[in-house]
């Protein structure tokens, strides 16, 4: 599938924010309720928002990055999907190592934290060229976390056609 990705707007957000409460309708409604409050939080803390819209220009994922709280150089990243879009691992890998070489022109280093049981997001990351380190409990959410980062110096990022791995 084609996708064009641009610079994000609040009109994305609440787009994708929508389709995802419908992707999770056995979601209790407080869960709803915080992902979306994440999700505006990451959106307006971020210098840089891209999204990805689909060939009836409907949002179906989101990269942001911001600073990291002390640090100006090391840039916080997050990635959102659609459960289309999340469904072609192949797509978001694609879509993804091109994105990220721009956030890294505005950060020497990008980093971000992933519940350890996510599988499908530590394998993505993976995919695009962020160092996993191993799984150890995060302060903030007392929950089992990987740290993740990526470089603008000294690390590569891989092309589509250096990989040929494909999450199931």
């Amino acid at each position: 599938m084609r996708y064009c990705v641009q610079p994000a707007t609040a009109d994305d957000v609440a787009l994708l924010a929508v389709a995802m409460k419908d992707d999770e309708a056995t979601s209790s409604e407080r869960a709803d309720d915080e992902s979306g409050n994440q999700l505006l939080h990451a959106f307006i803390s971020s210098t840089h928002v891209w999204a990805a819209h689909d060939r009836e220009n409907q949002p179906c994922a989101l990269w942001g990055v911001g600073p990291a709280s002390q640090d100006y150089e090391v840039g916080r990243f997050w990635l959102l999907t659609s459960e289309d879009i999340g469904a072609q691992a192949r797509d978001m890998v694609a879509l993804s190592i091109m994105i990220l070489p721009e956030m890294l022109s505005h950060y020497r280093r990008l980093e971000s934290v992933i519940d350890a049981h996510n599988q499908r997001a530590v394998e993505l990351v993976k995919l695009i060229g962020f160092t996993i380190e191993p799984a150890r409990i995060h302060e903030l959410t007392g929950r089992l976390c990987h740290r993740v980062w990526v470089d603008s110096d000294g690390t590569g990022l891989p092309s589509m056609t250096s990989r040929g791995e494909v999450l199931n």
